[in-house]
């Protein structure tokens, strides 16, 4: 990564947030609770930081 995009607000929240769903996710599906599907969630948002990011990368070469 470069610069820009450690700078982009949108894509670190979407990073921290997708890493604070998978935390979750794996504690909940430690405890064999059914809420473990927050893991889809952290990977969608994560999927969607990724773009950003790119698409960041991109504008900056």
């Amino acid at each position: 990564m470069n610069w820009p995009v450690l700078r982009d607000l949108k894509s670190m929240i979407g990073f921290s947030i997708s890493k604070i769903l998978g935390v979750i996710a794996i504690v909940l599906a430690a405890n064999s609770n059914n809420y473990w599907v927050l893991f889809v969630v952290a990977l969608s948002v994560m999927f969607i930081s990724v773009a950003r990011a790119d698409k960041i990368y991109k504008q900056n070469l």
